[in-house]
């Protein structure tokens, strides 16, 4: 199926834009969210959104974001982890398979088990769209705010600890990280897919922990580690049961090693460690 007027494929939440018209957003980050993703997507004036559920995972954290993007109003749906690759949003359009939806959504006789495409189709025949395409008045003052004021976001939204004298930055996604954070040792509660792995590249970080998202289809929680590793970074993740996605110092604190790159391995790192051991031996 085409793609239709008024879809936008994303890999990564983070790399929505600020000037975005496209009111229905198919996305393969996850939907874990504490309502900062729901307030950004809502800014960028999305009405509907589908997401990765993530393997569910700890606490249901995998599907958490449904809730907040239900409070602003948006159509929210998660698929599948196992339908779809988390962290290609080609994937999620083209294979995606509904598991979880918000009230929006099923207002709309979305359900379980129906398509992506089916339930875009349903939106567009059904749903008066046209006005979103528009920018708001204040589109353009969104985006100079946004950009005057996106090193403090980015530093309000990372911490940094010491783990027996190591320092270790904390963050909940890695689309949260920036230039400063270059040689750093993250912990964060992003998926370990493919568009994750472009950002710890991005930002040249030393070693990085991520959440496996259920691992799903192909592998695609994990896919990122053997090009980490090529680019010489020491990676890891851990198991969706062990830590919430979307959380990193649930990641910092709880999580279990399931899958170890190359270099980890080399450094004595292995499955089934808690991060907190792991990073003794960075």
């Amino acid at each position: 199926m085409e793609l239709p007027v008024g879809v936008i494929l994303l890999d990564s939440l983070g790399d929505l834009q600020a000037d975005n018209t496209s009111p229905i957003l198919v996305c393969a980050s996850h939907c874990g969210d504490n309502g900062t993703f729901a307030r950004k997507v809502k800014n960028c004036r999305v009405k509907a959104v589908f997401l990765n559920n993530a393997g569910i995972g700890k606490n249901q954290a995998g599907i958490s974001g449904l809730a907040h993007y239900e409070a602003e109003n948006i159509l929210a749906c998660a698929v599948d982890h196992n339908s779809a690759e988390i962290g290609v949003a080609r994937y999620t359009w083209e294979n995606g398979i509904i598991s979880h939806t918000n009230t929006q959504a099923e207002e709309l006789g979305i359900q379980t088990g129906d398509s992506v495409q089916e339930a875009v189709a349903r939106i567009i025949n059904l749903i008066d769209l046209s006005s979103s395409g528009q920018k708001s008045k204040n589109s353009e003052s969104l985006m100079n705010e946004e950009k005057e004021n996106s090193s403090k976001v980015d530093l309000k939204k990372q911490t940094q600890t010491q783990i027996d004298g190591v320092s270790i930055t904390v963050t909940d996604s890695i689309t949260f990280l920036n230039g400063n954070n270059s040689g750093d040792i993250v912990v964060c509660g992003s998926h370990g897919g493919v568009s994750a792995g472009h950002y710890a590249q991005k930002h040249r970080v030393k070693a990085v922990f991520f959440n496996d998202a259920g691992i799903g289809k192909n592998n695609a929680g994990i896919k990122s580690l053997d090009s980490l590793n090529d680019a010489g970074i020491l990676a890891c993740t851990v198991d969706c049961m062990s830590a919430e996605i979307f959380n990193g110092q649930d990641v910092l604190d709880n999580g279990i090693i399931t899958v170890c790159n190359q270099l980890a391995k080399t450094r004595n790192i292995n499955e089934k460690m808690t991060v907190k051991e792991a990073i003794k031996y960075i």
